[in-house]
Order: structure tokens, then C-alpha cells, then sequence
């Protein structure tokens, strides 16, 4: 799947460029956001982006303007930014956080502020629930659609900037002019292409920045500490923990306690899981719940062979296919992304314990796709190997498949 990486002028009322609006964009149609990409992670695309390419390439100098979501604010690829160089567009959260994540995105609005990053305050956030954003920010973004005088006298009452955005023709110009400090929309300049890129390397950069990190991590704190780094990581695995998946009935509400929960063993495996899937559920949804219910059959079936070997048992079922999913060499990939050496010796062959399992949890994953009496047979097969009645396995497949949806939902 491949994107671009796209720029609008935004205008002061000297009809000057001021700077750009950057964003993703759909590589047929400049004016489509790419809906295969998480919106929450648009952010972490671009910043990087941004900080690769430089600002003379993508903004000629001038100020960028981000949209970044509430719950991907804590997100510690910002910090790659020329923080005094960029206007940081709050939106609404892509996922609900509560009121601990809600006050560490308000901490981390004044260190961008402290840096000299501008705060703009897009439109959707202009209510009383973001009072405290709406006093932090210095610019309010309200479309020429949308726009009255009562909101305008409003926040110029509270002497902030005011950014008049999709103005669409010379009648909604001449409208909002008075009103605006700022101006943008294709009636003044278009969305124009900065580069084109795949989505595969910044799946595998995620992926390289996460391993690296846990892989140092001493202690459940520790590990919740990294966490809480990405809001919207945070928020997703807390609502894993509190899912369908694991049928608790008492709901985890701390990051820590859902850390503790889990333990050291699974969480890496849970942490990597949540990661690829906001790229991959997106990019191939049939091929990826497959992944899932082999992830799921394999640690159930070594389980019951191997216990030492289940959570390598999940992972190698996790990626094994995610060379067709992202169309890259899976050998390669997962060596580049510092996947562990016996995960790999799966699909070589070289560690005969994993490749075996992957191998039976794929059959079994193919007779319930199949279904009838192709899974009737297969169940029949397995049922003495793993030391079940028939009835137990063909219940195992389905409660596999029940936690790969659920997965998806996440």
C-alpha cells in the first residue's frame, strides 16, 4: 500500500504564505486522506516524515501545521520536530481516554508551548469539555462553512488567532476575510505532493522502536512507563485487557495494573500484537485474522507440547503471513525489525519445535475456514494428539476465532 505525503498554504491576510498544512493523502486523489492508515498513527507518519525530509523540502522554511489527536499527543516522535517550527492542530481522540491520559496530554500541550510550538484548536474540540485546551491554544481553526460572528467575537474576546480553513470559492473568502487572521483552502492554493511512500517501512520502523525498547525494560513499571509514552497504545491495551478476550469481569481502569495483569512473559507478545495490528487489521483484515487464529492455535497447541515454547508458539503464527499481508520478504523483515533468531528459525525450518506447530495450527485454521467435513476430519486427526475429545477441539477453534474478532475490534 503506498501513500504521499501532501501540503497546503495556509495564508495571513496579506494573502502571504504563513506556512503548510501537511498531510497523508491517497496517492490517486491528493484531496482523500488514505483510509487504510489508522488516523491516530497519521501522526507518527508524518512527524517522521517531516524530520526526514526536512522543512526546507516540506514547508520551504516556513511553519507546519500537524493535526495530531489527543490520544497520540504523548507520542514521543514529536520530539523529532522542530517544536518552534510547528502549529500542533488538536483534534478529538480516535480512542476515549480518561481523565489520568486527558491531564498528561494538558502537561504535555505546555511543554510543547514552553518550546515555542503554536497550539491551534481545531474545530471539533471548540466545546466546553476542552475549555483548558481552548485557554492553552493560541489559534482557533474554524471552517468558512461553519463559521459565525457570535464564535469569532468570542475567541478574539480571549485575543487568540483565528484560522479560517476550506474556503472553497471568492464568495466564502470575501465572507470570512473580516473574520480570519489566517486562511486556507483550495480556492486560495491546492493540496500539492511533497513524496510518495509505503506503508511497510513505517510498520517496520514502529515495530524496530518497540522491540528495542522492551527489550531493555527490568520490571512490570518499567514496562507500563513505555506505555505510557503513546496514548493511543495505552488506551488500546487497556481496553485489550477489559475486552472479550480475556472475559474479566472486573474492569482494569490503571495502566499498571493492566501491565501487572498480563505479566512480563505475555506482555511483550500482547505489546507487538496491538502494534502491527493498526496497520495490518487495515491492510489485508482476511489474510490478518488468519495470522490471528494461528497465533491463538499455536501457543494453545504447544501448550499442551511444549510450555516453555508457547508465547514463541503465538508470534510465529502472529507473522506468518505477513510477507503476503505487506508484500515484503518475511525472512528479511523480521531480521530488520530484530524479531527474535528463533521465531525466524520457524519458517526456515531450523527450529523444528515452532515450524511443527505453525504447520498443525495452520491446518486447523484452514479446516474451520473450510468447514463441514473437512473440519469434522481434521478434528477427528487432532483430537489424540493434543489429548481432547473431538467436541474440545472443534470448541478451542471456535473460541479462536471468537478472540481474533475481537482483536480486529480493538
Amino acid at each position: 500500500m503506498s501513500f504521499v505525503i501532501a501540503r497546503q498554504p495556509v495564508f495571513n491576510a496579506e494573502r502571504s504564505i504563513y506556512g503548510y498544512e501537511v498531510y497523508l493523502r491517497r496517492s490517486d486523489d491528493l484531496e482523500k486522506y488514505p483510509s487504510d492508515i489508522p488516523f491516530n498513527k497519521a501522526t507518527f507518519i508524518i512527524a517522521e516524515l517531516v524530520a526526514e525530509l526536512g522543512l526546507k523540502r516540506v514547508s520551504d522554511n516556513k511553519k507546519v501545521f500537524i493535526n495530531v489527536t489527543l490520544d497520540s499527543l504523548l507520542n514521543k516522535v514529536l520530539d523529532l520536530l522542530p517544536t518552534e517550527m510547528v502549529v500542533f492542530q488538536l483534534m478529538p481522540p480516535q480512542i476515549e481516554i480518561g481523565q489520568s491520559l486527558y491531564a498528561n496530554a494538558i502537561k504535555r500541550i505546555e511543554e510543547l508551548k514552553e518550546k515555542g510550538g503554536l497550539i491551534a484548536l481545531t474545530e471539533k474540540l471548540y466545546s466546553g469539555k476542552y475549555a483548558d485546551i481552548l485557554r492553552m491554544s493560541h489559534i482557533v481553526e474554524f471552517s468558512a462553512q461553519t463559521v459565525d460572528e457570535g464564535r469569532v467575537n468570542a475567541v478574539k474576546r480571549m485575543q487568540k488567532k483565528i484560522l479560517i480553513s476550506r474556503i472553497e470559492s471568492e464568495k466564502e473568502y470575501n465572507k470570512v476575510l473580516g473574520y480570519g487572521d489566517l486562511f486556507e483552502g483550495n480556492y486560495l492554493g491546492s493540496v500539492s505532493l511533497v513524496k510518495e511512500f509505503e506503508i511497510a517501512p513505517f510498520l517496520k520502523s514502529t515495530l524496530m522502536r518497540m522491540i528495542a525498547s522492551l527489550n531493555t525494560v527490568q520490571s512490570i513499571r518499567e514496562f507500563a512507563g513505555i506505555i505510557a509514552s503513546d496514548v493511543g497504545m495505552s488506551a488500546k491495551l487497556l481496553r485489550f485487557v477489559n475486552s472479550a478476550y480475556f472475559a474479566r469481569r472486573k474492569e482494569i481502569k490503571d495502566l499498571v495494573q493492566a501491565c501487572a495483569y498480563l505479566g512480563m512473559d505475555n506482555l511483550k507478545k500482547f505489546t507487538l500484537l496491538i502494534a502491527t495490528n493498526d496497520y495490518v487489521s487495515v491492510e489485508n483484515p482476511y489474510l490478518w485474522k488468519k495470522s490471528l487464529i494461528r497465533a491463538i492455535l499455536a501457543e494453545e497447541i504447544m501448550k499442551r507440547m511444549k510450555p516453555e515454547l508457547a508465547n514463541e508458539a503465538y508470534l510465529v503464527g502472529l507473522f506468518s503471513l505477513i510477507d503476503k499481508i505487506l508484500g515484503v520478504n518475511k525472512i528479511e523483515f523480521l531480521r530488520e525489525v530484530n524479531i527474535d533468531q528463533e521465531i525466524i528459525d520457524a519458517y526456515t525450518g531450523a527450529n523444528k519445535p515452532l515450524s511443527l506447530v505453525l504447520q498443525e495450527a495452520s491446518i486447523l485454521e484452514e479446516a474451520l475456514e473450510i468447514g463441514g467435513e473437512r473440519l469434522d476430519s481434521i478434528v477427528e486427526k487432532f483430537a489424540p494428539k493434543l489429548r481432547m475429545e473431538p467436541y474440545e477441539v472443534k470448541n478451542l477453534l471456535f473460541q479462536a476465532q471468537s478472540q481474533a474478532e475481537e482483536i480486529l475490534r480493538i
